[in-house]
């Protein structure tokens, strides 16, 4: 018996996968000031997603995950099609339409942070994060 296959035999359930994306740096025209809209901000995103139907842990196939190419072009796909006024509702965007495209994501978590807030002084970043499951 091959060690793979013994080591499935053993094993009870299905694997859960978490997968991270970090940092996906873009620019947005969301916040609630008009300078804002008009001339943009940076905002990085955070993505964590877990699932328990992904089939690539076992068969190394592409086709059998969650493409994580596709995930980061969801959120620049919702960033250049709307505008937010709060951090949080573009979070929520995200997570939403996240797991409306990937069925096989069980529960998503969204961190969307603007770079330097305007009017906050001496501040790195305001962040947001909004945690979303299926039903």
């Amino acid at each position: 018996m091959e060690p793979q296959s013994r080591l499935r035999g053993e094993i009870e359930g299905p694997a859960e996968l978490r997968l991270r994306l970090s940092r996906i740096r873009l620019t947005g025209y969301h916040g609630v000031h008009p300078e804002e809209r008009e001339h943009g901000n940076r905002f990085e995103i955070d993505i964590d997603i877990e699932s328990l139907a992904v089939d690539g842990i076992e068969t190394d196939e592409l086709t059998d995950t969650i493409d994580y190419q596709a995930i980061a072009d969801l959120v620049r796909e919702i960033n250049d099609r709307r505008t937010f006024n709060l951090i949080e509702s573009f979070a929520g965007a995200i997570a939403s339409g996240l797991l409306a495209r990937f069925e096989t994501i069980s529960a998503v978590t969204v961190r969307v942070a603007k770079l330097a807030p305007p009017g906050l002084g001496d501040v790195d970043r305001a962040i947001a994060e909004v945690r979303r499951r299926r039903r």
